[in-house]
C-alpha cells in the first residue's frame, strides 16, 4: 500500500476514508462494498487498492484514522500544566464527550463485533487508544504528585485505570443499548466532577 505524495493524492485518500467511514457506520462491514465507497468518494478502484489494499485494509485504515483523531483531540486539551481539578475535568470531560459521540459509538460497535475477524487490528487499536489514554492520565497524575496536589500514596499503577473506569461508568454501554436512559450533559458533567472530588479528597 502506498502513501500519497501529492496534495491531490492526499485529498483523494481522505475522501475515500471519509466515504468509508460514513458507509461502514451505516451499512456495517458486511453490508459495505467497495463500489459503494467509490461511488460516494469518486476516484477509481485502482486508487483504493493503491492506498488501502482491499476492503479489509480500508476498514483497518478507517479505525486507525479515527483513533488517531481521538487521541489528537485528547492531546489538544493541554492539561500538562493545569491545576488538578481543572486539568482532570478538562481531560475527563473531553474523554467522555468523545466516547459518547455518535461516530465513535458506532465505530466501537463495529470494532467489537469484528474483533474476532480482525484480532491484530483490535489489539492495535487498543494499544493506540485506551492504552495511550491511560498512559497520558498516569503521567498527568504523576505531575500532580510532584506538585503536591495529589498525595503520593494515591498514585499506584492502577490509579489511572480506576479513575478512568469511575468516570466512564456505564455511559458507553447505556448509549449503545438504551440511549434514551443516558443522563443529560449536566448530569454527566456533575458525575465527572464528583469523580474528581473522590480522587483528590480521598486522602
Amino acid at each position: 500500500m502506498d502513501t500519497p505524495r501529492t496534495e491531490r493524492g492526499l485529498k483523494r485518500r481522505q475522501a475515500l476514508l471519509d466515504a468509508a467511514t460514513d458507509i461502514f457506520s451505516t451499512e456495517g462491514y458486511t453490508g459495505t462494498t467497495l463500489d459503494m465507497i467509490i461511488a460516494r468518494a469518486g476516484g477509481s478502484r485502482r486508487s483504493l487498492y493503491q492506498y488501502f489494499g482491499d476492503k479489509d485494509g480500508l476498514f483497518s485504515a478507517v479505525m486507525q484514522h479515527h483513533v488517531g483523531t481521538m487521541m489528537a483531540e485528547l492531546e489538544a486539551t493541554g492539561v500538562e500544566h493545569l491545576p488538578a481539578s481543572e486539568g482532570l475535568h478538562r481531560l475527563s470531560s473531553t474523554f467522555v464527550k468523545l466516547m459518547l459521540s455518535p461516530l465513535y459509538l458506532e465505530l466501537y460497535r463495529q470494532l467489537i463485533g469484528l474483533a474476532p475477524t480482525f484480532p491484530a487490528l483490535a489489539e492495535q487499536i487498543y494499544e493506540a487508544g485506551p492504552t495511550l489514554v491511560l498512559e497520558k492520565l498516569h503521567d498527568y497524575l504523576q505531575w500532580l504528585v510532584d506538585r503536591g496536589e495529589l498525595p503520593s500514596h494515591r498514585l499506584t499503577r492502577h490509579t489511572a485505570r480506576q479513575f478512568l473506569g469511575m468516570v466512564k461508568t456505564d455511559f458507553q454501554i447505556c448509549a449503545l443499548l438504551a440511549p434514551h436512559k443516558l443522563p443529560d450533559a449536566d448530569a454527566i458533567d456533575a458525575h465527572v466532577r464528583n469523580c474528581i472530588t473522590v480522587l483528590l479528597d480521598n486522602r
